[in-house]
């Protein structure tokens, strides 16, 4: 099964890699790394550093060649994320996308976007979304929420 796992240098990516390197089979798992320098279309400038990626991605190969994992590809595209990795996933004939997500919602969602989410629209091959969010317990005590919600018995003679 080849992979390919998008990586930007955040916290969220790092995670979904280890992730993966923990989750997908050693013996059948390959792994294409590809990390996407985004250009500002009206400046036509690069934001990242070619030399910042090449080693992001060194290290993230390092990782994963570290866990036993074997790795078929590591570079870089300069341009949209959600197109460049669309069109890398066709290029190198994977056969699923791991992406991570940041588990945005609400206002910051609107405002940044959700590579994840565009990728998984628009992308032929399957896509796996691994979400990094730290999921809260549904019933929390009054001093973890300033929100509170009180749960009252009916009594059973009660018609609703």
């Amino acid at each position: 099964m080849k992979l390919l796992l998008p990586i930007d240098g955040s916290d969220c990516a790092n995670k979904t890699l280890l992730w993966a390197a923990e989750t997908f089979n050693r013996d059948k798992a390959e792994y294409c790394l590809l990390f996407v320098i985004p250009v500002l279309p009206d400046l036509n400038t690069v934001e990242f550093d070619v030399a910042d990626a090449s080693a992001l991605l060194k290290r993230a190969r390092t990782l994963l060649e570290d866990r036993g994992c074997k790795v078929l590809r590591a570079e870089y595209a300069m341009g949209d994320a959600v197109e460049r990795i669309c069109h890398a996933a066709e290029e190198m004939d994977v056969d699923q996308v791991v992406i991570g997500s940041h588990g945005r919602t609400g206002f910051s969602k609107l405002m940044m976007g959700s590579v994840s989410i565009r990728v998984l629209e628009r992308c032929r091959r399957p896509v796996t979304v691994h979400r990094n969010v730290e999921v809260k317990n549904a019933l929390h005590t009054a001093e973890d929420s300033h929100e509170h919600s009180t749960l009252h018995a009916i009594p059973e003679n009660t018609l609703l």
